[in-house]
């Protein structure tokens, strides 16, 4: 929410799922956060797909 790069790095710090920002207390969900960058991705290129396997 506030921009503060304050979460955890490196691959050991992708087992944390969800942390507390330590800039403004927000609650962050990596999983959540992933699904919400699929879906805006997916609607601002809805004609582009797939074209051959």
């Amino acid at each position: 929410a506030c921009h503060a790069r304050s979460g955890p790095s490196g691959l050991k710090g992708l087992r944390i799922r969800a942390w507390r920002c330590g800039g403004c207390g927000c609650v962050h969900d990596r999983d959540i956060n992933a699904a919400l960058n699929i879906l805006r991705c997916g609607r601002a290129s809805p004609v582009v797909g797939i074209t051959r396997l």
